[in-house]
């Protein structure tokens, strides 16, 4: 019992220590001892809470003034875990080493997603009560991409549907704050994500009613704000946008409102025989291509929208035949089903 006790007190001893400028020491391996510890009070917690001698003779040595940052109960460590993770996140004194590791201790992927590990539900509650801008704003680079994204798309989700469904204000608010002071590229990373789980019912699509409001206060930051949705068209890969507009057509829409006025821009240089674009920022041809095909292979629906698009800018240009003559010509040339 008495190692035990002694276990306890030490880790209430570290929760206080996690929130001040000590972790400036520690590096990656620090951390990890640090959550495997806490891990190894969440197991004691689970094998000891039905046991009344052995909890109550805990809560004795646990109870008393141990100060706001540490253990008072024996009820505490069963999120111990999360708690220490949550200080260490916030704690800006933390060395970089120490940062950068946090990401993959914390969200290692759905296959360390069982009773026995952290399940990551749990710090998405934990996130909801605060933590969600600051994870996006601290770990936006420092993690494998994947595990990350779907991770921050849920904590996303999660303050969302906290700030309610019928006031899109707040939602407003906080995205608008992610978009100012957060990395904007992983910020718009997140926001595919989030977009891709809660898909909207375009043909064929489920969607998960527990998203929908949350969905439709993204599309709304997204659609309302011109500058915020020409960085995400711009910024995602052509795949990766072809299958977030499959799943919400007035994103589809949108998006190829852009592609079609970024086509605008171009001008066929005779000398290179080639569309070319006016400014360096513009979309080069290449990639017109590129993200057109991809949104034809997307989803039968919208390769029809794309192609109905196309000729009726081409019939508004004249009509011509002649490759070089109108870019509506080219673009449809270069798509399948267009020529």
């Amino acid at each position: 019992m008495e190692p035990l006790v002694q276990h306890t007190e030490r880790f209430s001893e570290l929760l206080a220590v996690s929130c001040g400028t000590l972790v400036s020491t520690w590096d990656a391996a620090t951390v990890r001892r640090a959550l495997q510890w806490a891990r190894y009070l969440l197991h004691v917690y689970r094998r000891f809470a039905g046991r009344g001698r052995v909890r109550e003779a805990l809560e004795r040595r646990l109870h008393g003034p141990r100060g706001p940052l540490g253990l008072r109960s024996f009820a505490a460590l069963e999120s111990g875990d999360a708690r220490l993770a949550l200080r260490l996140l916030r704690n800006r004194a933390l060395a970089p080493a120490a940062v950068r590791v946090l990401p993959s201790l914390l969200f290692p992927g759905p296959a360390a997603d069982s009773e026995d590990d952290v399940p990551q539900s749990r710090l998405v509650l934990l996130a909801r009560r605060g933590s969600a801008l600051h994870l996006l704003f601290r770990l936006g680079g420092d993690a494998p991409k994947d595990a990350l994204l779907r991770t921050h798309a849920e904590l996303l989700y999660a303050r969302l549907r906290e700030l309610g469904g019928a006031d899109s204000t707040a939602a407003r608010k906080l995205l608008d704050t992610l978009w100012t002071q957060g990395p904007r590229e992983h910020v718009l990373s997140v926001t595919a994500e989030a977009l891709l789980r809660g898909a909207d019912p375009v043909p064929a699509r489920a969607t998960d009613p527990a998203c929908a409001d949350e969905t439709q206060k993204l599309l709304h930051w997204l659609l309302e704000s011109p500058e915020i949705l020409a960085a995400f068209c711009r910024h995602l890969s052509a795949k990766r946008l072809a299958s977030v507009a499959g799943c919400h057509q007035a994103l589809s829409r949108a998006y190829l409102d852009l592609l079609t006025a970024w086509a605008k821009r171009l001008h066929y240089d005779l000398q290179k025989g080639a569309w070319v674009p006016p400014q360096l920022e513009d979309m080069p041809w290449e990639e017109l291509c590129l993200r057109l095909q991809n949104l034809c292979h997307a989803q039968p629906f919208l390769q029809q929208e794309v192609l109905v698009t196309l000729r009726a800018c081409k019939a508004l240009d004249g009509d011509f035949e002649v490759p070089g003559m109108s870019i509506w010509t080219d673009l449809l040339l270069a798509l399948p089903g267009g020529a």
